[in-house]
């Protein structure tokens, strides 16, 4: 799994192109910390909640707001592009960055960079693809991508939501975690 993870960011890497605006590269912030530390990690995500221990978490108070009403933990991860949120509710597989401003589609083709086509033996499968409207960030578009071993129990789920609206109080949000079937 390890091995399949670092192909993926080896992969990012490969693919970074120096970024015209700054919407865009608040996009190529994102995508390299979704990267390196929820697909790094999703494996074992209390790897990464170690690392994370010496790091100054959100208060609960504002954790709470990224946390959906679950236990967990929120950290700010500064970047030159913005600040992101880091998330990982407790007792789950779960982890998840939020950012406030990056360029939607930019954001969508970064991400999909990273997961629409998965390393071998595994399968990549897209999951959904569907529009909403919200009351808070306005239109918002989800998409989800499966990763799969033929007869696994266990597949990981890549999901990424944006908001395009300058008015959204949340313009990207990505997430990875297993699910057992």
């Amino acid at each position: 799994m390890r091995s399949i993870i670092a192909l993926v960011l080896i992969g990012l890497a490969a693919n970074s192109v120096t970024a015209a605006t700054e919407g865009e590269n608040q996009a190529s912030s994102f995508a390299n910390i979704y990267a390196s530390l929820c697909l790094k990690h999703l494996n074992n995500l209390e790897v990464l909640r170690e690392k994370l221990k010496p790091m100054p978490k959100l208060p609960p108070e504002k954790a709470s707001l990224f946390l959906a009403g679950n236990a967990g933990d929120a950290w700010p991860v500064p970047d030159k592009h913005g600040t992101y949120v880091l998330v990982l509710p407790a007792g789950k597989d779960i982890c998840a960055v939020h950012v406030r401003r990056a360029d939607t589609e930019a954001a969508k083709k970064q991400f999909e960079n990273l997961v629409a086509n998965a390393p071998s033996p595994l399968i990549a499968k897209q999951v959904r693809n569907d529009q909403t409207q919200t009351a808070v960030n306005g239109p918002t578009q989800t998409v989800a991508y499966e990763w799969s071993a033929p007869n696994a129990p266990r597949k990981m789920l890549f999901t990424l939501t944006t908001a395009p609206s300058e008015e959204a109080q949340l313009q990207v949000l990505g997430s990875a975690t297993i699910i057992n079937q």
